[in-house]
């Protein structure tokens, strides 16, 4: 019994540090959850206004040649934009990405399609399962910058723009709330038309329409996936919060329920002594 018990109580102290483990890991994602949130709430506001530009200058005649618009690939093959994590203990945060990533390419009965991935736990994935990586990025930092990501971006683009590719697709975790987040894709490559009557100015170009088309577009698609690639880190975060949350929640139901194991195993042990005594007791008389 009393092997028993030290058993119980060892169990106790190693859940306690592991739920203070866990404690400390979502205060750390909390903090960089909001971080994040102030960062793409500004970022948001700045696409905002650069997708008004975009969607009043897609409506001239100019821009259903741009390549942009008009992919040069006569080929269908699609690259993928997977953006995944570098870390574990995310819950479901790459598992989902990932499980959306494989359906989209079960999609393609030629094996007509590249990967381009960011985050090591998608490329670990990938390798795995053998799959066409055309590119990755790995190691990517929590408070990322544009810079970052720009390799990737700039082989996806260019494979884009040099008739490799015919259409260019993000898959990533999007942030619906800090308890809810969904795995999305979006098609960034060729670019849609915009909407003119959701636009809220007219706008003048100068030098002329053309050269600021060709200035524009570029930035706007590096802004759409840049602002992605911090909506995934958002998620990310959040995702991490959570699951920590509930880990330390199970780790303090189940040093509740050890502390009941271990009071009666050791109320067992003293009812024992005390019965052991009052017999030797009984057998003196």
């Amino acid at each position: 019994m009393a092997q028993s018990m030290r058993d119980i109580k060892d169990k106790i102290t190693s859940t306690q540090s592991t739920s203070q483990i866990t404690k400390a890991m979502q205060m750390v994602s909390a903090a960089k959850l909001t971080k994040s949130e102030a960062k793409t709430k500004n970022y948001h506001h700045y696409m905002e206004t650069l997708e008004d530009i975009v969607r009043n200058i897609s409506s001239t005649s100019t821009m259903s040649h741009h390549p942009f618009f008009k992919p040069k690939c006569e080929k269908k093959c699609t690259g993928y934009l997977i953006i995944t994590s570098d870390r574990g203990l995310a819950g479901g945060y790459n598992g989902n990405v990932l499980k959306l990533m494989q359906q989209e390419i079960n999609s393609h009965a030629n094996n007509e399609y590249k990967l381009y991935m960011i985050g090591s736990k998608g490329f670990d994935y990938a390798k795995r399962s053998d799959l066409k990586i055309e590119n990755q990025f790995v190691f990517v930092p929590d408070d990322i910058v544009y810079q970052d990501i720009k390799p990737v971006v700039d082989k996806v683009i260019g494979d884009y723009m040099d008739g490799v590719l015919s259409e260019v697709v993000i898959i990533y975790n999007n942030y619906l709330s800090k308890i809810s987040q969904e795995p999305a894709k979006k098609q960034i490559l060729p670019l849609a038309p915009k909407d003119t009557e959701k636009t809220r100015a007219q706008y003048s170009f100068e030098p002329n329409e053309e050269e600021v088309i060709n200035a524009i577009l570029p930035k706007y698609l590096e802004g759409t996936i840049y602002g992605i690639a911090i909506t995934a880190k958002l998620s990310e975060h959040a995702s991490r919060m959570n699951a920590m949350q509930n880990a330390t929640d199970n780790a303090l139901e189940i040093i509740t329920d050890l502390q009941l194991v271990y009071n009666r195993a050791r109320q067992a042990a003293i009812t024992q002594e005390i019965t052991e005594i009052v017999g030797g007791a009984s057998a003196l008389e």
